[in-house]
């Protein structure tokens, strides 16, 4: 019985340790997507859930195609934003920092949201942009509009399927599903 009660109390203090630090991993960068987010016109639990699936809170993440930082930013994305802002150019080293990439990020994601404000589903289109590319994005657009959704299927499933990328599929997907529960832990 004593043997029980000390694996048991053992396992909870394991339990409340892992669950501190998955609160604390996923809360760390608030203050700063807030900021940024309400800069650029996107919604502070969008740029998280972005955040979440690009990097999972891991400020040093880098991608195979060269994205860096929480939000992943491409060169491409740092130049235009330099450009578009009056920025100065930047260095990978640089945008690997919380508070800059965040920013481009977010004025990417706003950016993109602007330029599909009047898409049947702006948030997907700009999801979609954000993860494939404008061309891509634009492409899709065009046959969403070429044809309505089918009955019985919702619009947003019908314009998913429109991408002929499955993990594109699948990453806007998991972004739209974590922004509605607002879920960060798991």
């Amino acid at each position: 019985m004593r043997r029980t009660l000390i694996i048991s109390g053992i396992c909870l203090l394991a339990a409340a340790f892992v669950l501190s630090w998955l609160h604390q991993r996923s809360t760390r960068f608030d203050y700063l997507i807030s900021q940024a987010a309400a800069r650029n016109g996107v919604d502070f639990y969008l740029a998280k859930a972005l955040i979440y699936e690009e990097s999972w809170f891991r400020p040093g993440s880098r991608g195979s195609a060269g994205e860096v930082g929480l939000m992943q930013i491409t060169r491409a994305a740092a130049s235009d934003f330099a450009v578009k802002t009056g920025f100065p150019a930047h260095s990978t080293e640089q945008l690997i920092e919380p508070d800059l990439n965040v920013e481009i990020g977010c004025w990417y994601l706003g950016n993109s949201l602007e330029h599909y404000k009047d898409s049947p589903n702006p948030l997907l289109f700009a999801l979609f942009r954000y993860n494939a590319g404008e061309s891509r994005a634009n492409n899709w657009l065009r046959l969403a509009l070429s044809s309505p959704p089918p009955a019985g299927t919702s619009p947003e499933q019908y314009y998913l399927s429109l991408a002929e990328y499955p993990k594109t599929r699948a990453y806007v997907s998991r972004i739209l599903k974590r922004y509605r529960s607002r879920n960060f832990l798991f």
